[in-house]
């Protein structure tokens, strides 16, 4: 057998192969001497696809041979394989001494073949970690996830001996469909990438659901009762057996769909613990990612935060002040000095441009962000600044099920809630204010005060602006007015 590789060093798939065949080589060879005969064949049962076997000498034919020339012998008690012994019709038969000491040389055999094996299986066991710490440490040196991904589907092709392996990531933020993002393997990978697979009935689904990698034997045998996309039935057309590889836990991030062609054998069960511990190793380093992405935005934002909070409370009430100041100075000397006092005003005006330029950039610091917390903090600082010193006392509801709002819709949502906010405070002479934000399938924003209902229809433009947002977007505004209270609602949809 050939020496072990030394710790750290790279183990090929090829190096392991020919660990196990040299044991089974030097076995034969061992069995053949030792009995005297022409020829040993020791074959190993792999339970998937063909069996291994090595051949010393000229084997017998397939025909039956003179009784005691052809010893056949199984290895080990849970059918690993089996040793056959064959000799020349010239030669002396096989006696009852050389079969008991076949049956010891096959004893033996099947202890160093299954030692042989379970080398084999513990180097490929290596080649897979090492392999998912090559894409951990990719993920986390900040190397493209898509790069990653395609390198990584590319490495377990090889790994699991597959003919193609296509990375299946979910489309829109959900996972009831999957696009095949990147593809490797074969002329046929290019042209499946970009490819959207519909999940509902599939193992496929499962597995991505679940988390937990799994073998299929063939692709094209949906689960009981299902009716499988017209896109997913091209594919199993072309491949049987399949691998399931999820990334990212439950609910997965990606998920690696490792394929043979139909008609080779199936991936053996036992790949299922070098895939899982595969998909644990990227599994870590792609929430790693995840978190330290989270935690720079976080940063991101907070500085963002304060910056809009100085810009606020000292730049902006600074040049305010001025502008008063400057305001009094020219009607002072209006009487006096018109052309001053008019040089005065022009140049109040631009400061008053120049306000309206910094709460524009305020705004702009915060637009770029449309994530659910994001959003959150937007409307308590806009609800806070609203109702701060008017006997309002406010409460903020938000309930948000998807991380990432449209851009283009947070700054309509930011206005709903503000131009509701201060009719409330302005109009309605209200003690208690609700503000209720729930987003799904849809946003709905709820506004409901205890004031004395409806403002007069000089006011109501307002709501007239605000029912053109909502139409624009497919969604409607509709009014509940009481002589004790009125409840305001917004709503459209998600996507609109």
């Amino acid at each position: 057998m050939p020496p072990p590789a030394p710790p750290g060093s790279p183990v090929s798939d090829a190096s392991l192969d020919d660990a196990v065949d040299a044991t089974q080589r030097a076995v034969a060879r061992a069995a053949a001497v030792h009995l005297g005969a022409d020829s040993a064949v020791l074959t190993v049962r792999t339970g998937n696809g063909p069996d291994r076997s090595v051949t010393v000498g000229t084997p017998p034919g397939d025909d039956p041979v003179e009784d005691g020339h052809d010893l056949v012998l199984p290895l080990g008690e849970a059918g690993l394989g089996t040793l056959r012994l064959g000799r020349t019709r010239e030669a002396e038969p096989f006696t009852p001494a050389d079969l008991a000491t076949a049956r010891t040389l096959a004893a033996v055999a099947a202890t160093a073949v299954e030692n042989a094996l379970l080398l084999e299986h513990a180097g490929r066991r290596r080649i897979w970690a090492l392999a998912g710490t090559t894409i951990a440490t990719a993920l986390l040196s900040g190397t493209p996830a898509d790069q990653v991904l395609r390198e990584a589907a590319a490495r377990v092709a090889e790994l699991a001996e597959a003919d193609a392996v296509g990375v299946l990531v979910p489309v829109g933020g959900e996972d009831q469909t999957l696009m095949i993002g990147a593809a490797a393997g074969g002329p046929l990978a290019a042209e499946m990438e970009g490819v959207r697979l519909p999940l509902a009935e599939t193992r496929l689904h499962a597995a991505h659901r679940s988390g937990v990698p799994q073998v299929i034997e063939d692709i094209a045998t949906p689960p009981p009762g299902a009716h499988p996309a017209e896109a997913v039935g091209e594919i199993a057309g072309q491949y049987g057996p399949a691998l399931y590889i999820p990334l990212g836990g439950p609910s997965s991030l990606a998920t690696l769909a490792v394929l043979r062609t139909r008609g080779r054998p199936g991936f053996d069960p036992r790949v299922l613990e070098l895939a899982a511990a595969f998909a644990r190793q990227a599994t870590v380093a792609m929430e790693l990612v995840g978190s330290q992405a989270r935690e720079r935005q976080l940063q991101l934002q907070a500085d963002r935060d304060r910056i809009a909070r100085d810009l606020h409370d000292h730049v902006v009430q600074r040049i305010f002040a001025t502008a008063l100041a400057l305001d009094r100075i020219r009607r002072s000397l209006e009487p006096t000095a018109p052309q001053v006092a008019a040089r005065i005003a022009e140049r109040v005006d631009e400061l008053d441009g120049t306000i309206a330029r910094i709460r524009e950039s305020i705004f702009e610091l915060h637009a770029e962000d449309a994530s659910s917390a994001a959003v959150r903090r937007r409307l308590t600082e806009v609800v806070r600044s609203v109702t701060e010193g008017h006997g309002v006392r406010p409460a903020l509801r938000v309930r948000s099920e998807v991380e990432d709002l449209p851009p283009d819709l947070v700054p309509d949502l930011v206005a709903v809630v503000r131009e509701l906010v201060t009719n409330v405070v302005r109009h309605a002479a209200a003690t208690r204010l609700t503000v209720t934000v729930a987003i799904a399938g849809d946003v709905r924003v709820v506004v409901t005060d205890d004031g004395c209902g409806l403002p007069p229809v000089t006011v109501r433009s307002g709501l007239a602006n605000l029912a053109d947002r909502a139409e624009r977007r497919g969604g409607r505004l509709s009014v509940a007015a009481a002589p004790s209270g009125t409840e305001i609602e917004w709503t459209v949809p998600l996507t609109g």
